[in-house]
């Protein structure tokens, strides 16, 4: 008879809010999903996250590794999108105009 199956250890890793956007550590724990489940605690000025892998096999060095970089892309990304909002409204803007739609 076999005792319960052993459980991958959790990874707490923090992310001060001055630097990264709760947005983006969502978005980057939604791309890691199949690798780890994330428990989120935060304070005023920082979220912990509690990443639980999926799988024994899943190496912990590897999943912070790969939760920071995702974290810092998807951040990123954000910025990204917020700087050229008035650009693709614009581009938008005109596409749609020449379109006859608005008729």
């Amino acid at each position: 008879m076999s005792g319960p199956e052993p459980k991958p250890a959790p990874l707490v890793l923090s992310f001060p809010l001055s630097m990264f956007s709760l947005e983006g550590i969502k978005r980057a724990t939604y791309a890691l999903m199949a690798r780890a489940t994330v428990r989120f605690e935060t304070t005023p000025g920082e979220v912990r996250c509690i990443l639980i892998p999926t799988s024994l096999k899943e190496e912990p060095e590897a999943l912070e590794r790969d939760f920071r970089r995702e974290v810092v892309d998807q951040d990123l990304r954000i910025s990204i999108e917020a700087q050229t909002e008035p650009v693709r409204n614009a581009i938008l803007g005109l596409t749609f105009s020449r379109t006859g739609l608005q008729e």
